[in-house]
């Protein structure tokens, strides 16, 4: 009896010896690593913009110094590269992902998507979408109230269930706008690319890329406006974010009120307050593979907490995004993140409705 004990005991203390050695790995457990940093859009898009600043920074604040290699998988409006980092990619602590728009649409209900909540949380980084157009929209756009007047132009969109295309929709549909309705892209470039050739006029993509890529280029050539951004929102109240400073236009709320008159209001503005919190608070999060050990979520968590204070990483984005770039993580926005992906019946609901909508109006002539 005694030898058995000893023989379970002995048992018992190797697993937990075993649990402890992932909660508690060697201070050089990165040294001569590689870690694969994903990102699930395509080149050139804000994400990927903003993904790489802090891969470029990131591993400087992890011991040991690992190499950090930028993995970029797009397409289905960032599933593919969600469903990658949750069914293929390996919980050893070498991979992470900076995904947009994955926790909207599983909010929405996207059923090809995986259930986030198996997926490592790390943090969040607040971001807003910026809203241009072309300025040749008839009957031509000297100032972004001049898009009250077009009627049936192209907009642009990722998929009918990506939280991007949802919130332009809704937006436009609550001002009152005919618009007609292709989406499908694989990556804002792309969008990008075809609203240059006039495929479409009216797309919306993150601040970085405005300054980053499209102000340079298009604005300043009087090809594209911009009309107006997200504001952020906590729920309870909408504010301009510190990154929109220098964006000719207004945060929606206040382009609606200067268009229609009036406040906005009403269950279809409850709908969309509701998703916009997680096209801008959670538009981005930070993940890692399910059941990454505990040693190797706490090791990136304060790398990028580290990072986000680093003045060298301040410095770059404030020069390349025009705005630096938050992390937040913690008990508070782990659980409301958590939340989020489970909405309640009405919201389900609308959406579901909404986006079959689109679905049916997508490229409709």
């Amino acid at each position: 009896m005694k030898t058995r004990f000893r023989a379970a005991f002995a048992i018992l203390t190797m697993a937990m010896g075993s649990a402890a050695a992932q909660d508690q790995a060697p201070a050089d457990f990165y040294r001569g690593k590689t870690v694969t940093f994903m990102i699930n859009f395509t080149v050139g898009g804000s994400t990927d913009i903003e993904g790489r600043v802090w891969a470029r920074h990131l591993r400087k604040h992890i011991a040991g110094n690992p190499n950090i290699v930028v993995q970029n998988m797009g397409g289905a409006g960032g599933t593919i590269g969600t469903n990658w980092l949750a069914q293929v990619a390996k919980p050893d602590g070498l991979t992470l992902a900076y995904l947009t728009g994955s926790t909207g649409k599983q909010a929405l209900g996207e059923s090809q998507l995986i259930d986030m909540n198996t997926l490592s949380y790390l943090g969040n980084s607040p971001d807003v979408n910026l809203t241009y157009a072309r300025t040749d929209i008839p009957p031509g756009l000297k100032t972004p109230l001049d898009l009250m007047k077009a009627r049936d132009f192209w907009i642009g969109g990722l998929s009918p269930d990506s939280s991007k295309d949802v919130i332009e929709r809704l937006q436009l549909e609550m001002l009152g706008i005919p618009f007609r309705y292709l989406s499908g892209f694989k990556g804002s470039p792309e969008a990008r690319l075809a609203l240059q050739k006039g495929e479409i006029a009216f797309y919306n993509e993150g601040i970085a890329s405005w300054f980053a890529s499209i102000e340079p280029g298009l604005a300043l050539s009087g090809e594209v406006m911009a009309l107006w951004f997200d504001p952020m929102d906590d729920g309870v109240e909408m504010r301009r974010p510190p990154d929109a400073a220098g964006v000719p236009a207004p945060p929606f709320h206040e382009y609606y009120e200067q268009a229609m008159g009036r406040k906005p209001s009403g269950s279809v503005w409850d709908m969309y307050r509701r998703a916009n919190l997680f096209t801008t608070t959670y538009l981005r999060v930070f993940m890692m593979p399910p059941k990454t050990p505990r040693f190797a979520i706490d090791t990136f968590v304060k790398a990028f907490r580290d990072t986000a204070d680093d003045p060298e990483f301040r410095a770059e984005t404030k020069q390349t995004l025009q705005r630096t770039p938050e992390f937040k993580s913690g008990p508070a926005p782990e659980a409301a993140f958590h939340k989020m992906l489970a909405p309640d019946a009405e919201f389900q609901t609308f959406m579901s409705e909404f986006i079959a909508k689109g679905q049916r109006a997508m490229g409709a002539k």
